[in-house]
């Protein structure tokens, strides 16, 4: 498996949590790569592996986050 250099960020459309990360992100000119949980059931399970609730960012270096800025996302589980 390749090493993976930026952040990945599983979301679903919809969520507002999502929306705000990748916005600030976005305008921050933060590098990550996203994967939309809701449109593939492969991305849905391996979503579910790092948490139950989008968004979850998972740091190149094994940190896991759930959520955004302290706020709740929307539950995957």
């Amino acid at each position: 498996m390749a090493e993976q250099k930026l952040p990945i960020v599983y979301t679903i459309r919809g969520c507002d949590a999502c929306v705000k990360l990748l916005d600030k992100w976005n305008g921050d000119g933060i590098e990550f790569e996203e994967r939309r949980a809701d449109l593939s059931q492969e991305i849905l399970d391996e979503a579910r592996t790092f948490g139950d609730v989008v968004p979850i960012v998972v740091y190149p270096d094994g940190k896991i986050e759930e959520g955004f800025e302290g706020g709740i996302g929307c539950h995957i589980g």
